[in-house]
């Protein structure tokens, strides 16, 4: 299909560790995920706009100018095989820039799935970016309480705050003893790593209750020094969790319940109902000539962005 873009949103962590080389194996010799020049972006809402013969027959319910979700690159229009990408079908009730969160929800999700909860389990997530703040309210749907959302920038922690999270500010608590305070003396039974940053991995760690789960939610990239897994892991019977998306299977693999495609579609009835907050989510929407200097302002300046939302029409 052909579809021509309506908006499209910006990946602060793997779009961003791609411009800044710091992606896995980026420096390789034979590098396994991408190299520069690259397109980025993979959160496209678009217009259908053609059709190849075979779609019909693949998506009945496929229509010519539906709004999609695709997993595609930034750009005026796109265009996508969909027996390798299907295309997601936009529910009325949900926003252009819902969709595109979707696809960020959708990475998001595979914590939850990786890391179920029983009624009453608390969750401290760590980094309240769009990632971070989608996972407390997935682990809330699923249960959790309390929440326990950890940064250091006001304005995300006022965000969460307004979510109905409870916020330490990293920069002036201890967070792991904070955690333990608010948890009755345990520790969080899940804890969500959703910075990427090496040097949180271990307070991450320090915060999980005995027996609990800490789930590697931000794609940690680099070593984490003197870590120390006997006392953290170990000892503490601690369960180290990586939710990687590819945990949820191929699209069309069979047997599968909760593939990429059957989490956006349950996400999309999540955003349409509104159970699934997003209003102060997309804090810039930009131009397309913008996008050109906008990896540099989030690199540089991460502390003045929440979403970015790049306008194509």
């Amino acid at each position: 299909i052909v579809a021509e873009a309506l908006c499209s949103l910006v990946s602060a962590g793997t779009e961003l560790a791609i411009y800044t080389g710091t992606h896995t194996n980026f420096t390789s010799a034979t590098p396994t995920f991408q190299t520069i020049p690259f397109h980025p972006g993979y959160a496209f809402v678009g217009r259908v706009t053609a059709m190849g013969e075979g779609v019909p027959e693949h998506y009945p319910t496929l229509k010519l100018g539906q709004r999609v979700l695709l997993m595609a690159a930034h750009g005026t229009a796109a265009a996508v095989d969909v027996r390798q990408r299907p295309p997601v079908i936009l529910p009325d009730a949900v926003s252009d820039a819902q969709g595109a969160l979707m696809r960020m929800a959708s990475i998001v999700l595979t914590a939850a799935r990786v890391a179920p909860l029983q009624l009453g389990e608390s969750v401290a997530v760590y980094g309240l970016g769009i990632v971070g703040h989608l996972a407390a309210q997935l682990f809330h749907l699923n249960g959790a309480h309390p929440i326990i959302g950890v940064d250091r920038i006001p304005a995300r922690l006022e965000i969460a705050e307004e979510y109905g999270i409870t916020t330490l500010d990293a920069n002036d608590t201890d967070t792991p003893q904070a955690i333990r305070r608010l948890t009755d003396g345990r520790g969080a039974d899940v804890v969500v790593e959703a910075t990427g940053n090496p040097a949180v991995v271990t307070p991450a760690l320090q915060s999980v209750a005995m027996g609990g789960r800490a789930v590697l939610l931000g794609s940690t990239r680099g070593p984490v020094d003197q870590l120390d897994v006997y006392t953290l892991i170990h000892r503490n019977r601690v369960r180290l969790i990586g939710a990687h998306e590819m945990a949820q299977g191929y699209d069309y693999a069979q047997g599968i319940r909760w593939s990429r495609a059957e989490n956006l579609r349950l996400l999309g009835s999540l955003f349409a109902s509104g159970r699934i907050r997003s209003d102060a989510l997309i804090s810039h929407t930009i131009a397309p000539d913008e996008a050109l200097t906008i990896h540099e302002k989030l690199s540089t300046r991460p502390e003045e962005y929440m979403g970015v939302l790049i306008q194509w029409t």
